[in-house]
């Protein structure tokens, strides 16, 4: 699980103010990198997959509209998503 400090120094956020609501994030991205890999996430996961999920957590940061996550979350992904359920 990557932690709210790991968060903030990506997204260089340097208050407390939003911390609620990045761990929010967290969980939100977490949700989707589980769905799209059709299964639950390693407890130490590998750089690809952490990245991933910080442009997930960045994108509905910066982005608190509809916008999509962009495609190369996915192509982050892609390696490790398994083929069926």
């Amino acid at each position: 699980m990557i932690k709210v400090e790991t968060i903030k120094e990506f997204l260089r956020i340097d208050h407390d103010l939003d911390d609620d609501y990045l761990l929010s994030l967290r969980n939100l991205a977490n949700e989707v990198c589980e769905n799209y890999l059709r299964e639950p996430l390693p407890e130490e996961s590998v750089v690809s997959i952490k990245q991933a999920q910080l442009l997930i957590i960045a994108h509905f940061y910066e982005n608190r509209s509809d916008a999509p996550i962009p495609d190369v979350v996915y192509r982050l992904l892609d390696a490790y998503r398994k083929e069926v359920f």
